[in-house]
């Protein structure tokens, strides 16, 4: 940075209204939302803070904050929405600023006959969720942090929902954007069906943590919605490895439900316990969506599969409890009893994703199920579920609980399970660590295994897009 902080600040108010320029010590400290939540429900705070929230209303402020910041050599850490899981939107330097587009939430347009929405990079999910389903339709795109989730964050950190094995994920949603790149200049990727003109440009800035530019409109698609069709059905099947078996039948014979979810025991317990299972036991179920005859007949398939391979059929009770209760943790990080909990009972949750094909994801979950536990001695619960199938495999959701006496370790004791767990996973030819919820800073460390001979691609796109490095430092690629 080649000017003071005191005159960053001076300069932003001068550039925008001083009310737009947010110095208060609660928002600061508060800012990467979720991230370290257990060391911040003690006090403690470890990382950099930013030097201001700047919030900003337009793609025009957006541009001019960019220029500015680019000019100057002030990194910048983009933000809608919040939420901070793998440390995305931590600082790794002091000199940095929280650009906030929270309030860009207009929607612009509701295209009925091209099935399309456009949106400003603020939107909350849920607010363009309810009015599209209200009309009969739905983004089809659900991922846990619904309640707080923003669309310019959603396409950043190339999310994907709870829905994906129908809809897609975040990549199969998107139409086109605009963005504002790291010199101010604001580029708009055209909403056309489907080019061959070279690479597919929207993929520069899907996943990209804002490290390669500023998200600041997105148009997705829009689908006829069917609640009133949905088949749902809960199987109790004898283990693990059976369920993704009969996952991979399911899918390779070319069914596709909207929810498919496994769990071990440890998880669902946890988390659910809305079915005895015994130990060894996992469970599995699915949501079937789509027009009554489609959701019908994938959901009589999928029966058919899961009996065939002894899953024991239990209704629907479990799964109207998940759909009711799925979004509920995302809902408390913030929570004051969510804090006086972790205070009182110094026991840290948290989870880390992962995928391969089929042929790898029943080695990773043996190995990690195995061997995590001895390199982890405070280790107090460790499981696992499916919550995204695909034709080529699946992916796993670790979670885990730590007994954590002394909050200053917190942030070592985590990152020994993630890093544990990634090398598990990575061990294998086509596991990959990051599943949905991005590198981040705790898991970059492992982006030259993840992309292999091609992670130079990533460097080399990072300095073309971003050659002052002022974007999100210590995401996508490895600080020098």
């Amino acid at each position: 940075m080649n000017v003071s902080k005191n005159q960053v600040l001076e300069d932003l108010r001068n550039m925008f209204s001083a009310d737009q320029v947010v110095t208060q010590e609660d928002a600061l400290k508060e800012y990467d939302s979720d991230n370290c939540v257990y060391a911040k429900s003690f006090g403690i705070y470890s990382h950099p803070l930013p030097i201001c929230i700047l919030n900003v209303f337009n793609k025009e402020e957006v541009a001019k904050a960019l220029k500015y910041c680019n000019d100057n050599q002030v990194a910048v850490i983009p933000r809608t929405g919040g939420s901070s899981y793998e440390g995305l939107l931590t600082a790794v330097t002091e000199n940095t600023i929280v650009l906030d587009a929270s309030a860009m939430n207009e929607i612009l347009k509701i295209d009925y006959e091209n099935m399309y929405v456009t949106c400003q990079c603020g939107v909350p999910l849920a607010t363009l969720e309810k009015l599209l389903e209200e009309k009969g339709y739905t983004t089809g795109h659900s991922p846990q942090s619904l309640p707080v989730a923003q669309m310019g964050g959603l396409v950043a950190t190339r999310s994907i929902g709870q829905f994906s094995t129908y809809y897609g994920g975040i990549e199969d949603l998107l139409v086109g954007l605009e963005a504002v790149l790291p010199n101010g200049e604001i580029i708009r990727i055209r909403n056309v069906p489907r080019r061959s003109a070279g690479p597919d440009l929207r993929h520069l800035f899907m996943g990209s943590e804002g490290a390669l530019g500023f998200i600041t409109e997105v148009t997705v698609k829009m689908f006829t919605y069917y609640p009133e069709s949905f088949w749902k059905g809960g199987y109790i099947v004898p283990s693990m490895e059976v369920g993704f078996q009969t996952l991979r039948k399911i899918m390779s014979a070319g069914y596709r439900p909207s929810v498919v979810r496994l769990y071990s025991k440890s998880d669902f317990d946890r988390n659910f316990g809305s079915v005895e299972l015994k130990d060894g036991q996992a469970f599995m179920f699915f949501v079937a969506e789509g027009p009554a005859a489609l959701s019908q007949a994938t959901g009589e398939a999928i029966d058919k599969f899961a009996r065939e391979a002894g899953g024991e059929y239990i209704g629907t009770k479990a799964v109207d409890h998940w759909l009711i209760h799925r979004n509920d943790l995302c809902n408390g990080f913030k929570a004051p009893a969510t804090r006086e909990y972790l205070r009182k009972n110094n026991i840290f949750y948290a989870t880390t994703e992962i995928s391969a094909n089929f042929t790898d994801i029943q080695k990773i979950y043996n190995n990690v199920m195995e061997n995590v536990p001895k390199k982890i001695d405070n280790l107090v619960l460790l499981g696992g579920h499916v919550s995204h199938a695909y034709q080529t495999g699946l992916n796993i959701y670790f979670v885990y609980e730590l007994k954590i006496a002394d909050p200053l370790k917190y942030e070592q004791m985590h990152q020994a399970v993630i890093d544990a767990i990634c090398e598990e996973v990575l061990s294998t030819e086509t596991g990959g660590c990051v599943h949905h919820h991005g590198m981040g800073k705790q898991r970059v460390k492992f982006a030259p295994r993840e992309h292999g001979s091609s992670y130079i691609l990533m460097k080399n796109l990072k300095k073309m897009m971003d050659p002052n490095g002022i974007m999100n430092p210590g995401t996508l690629v490895q600080e020098k």
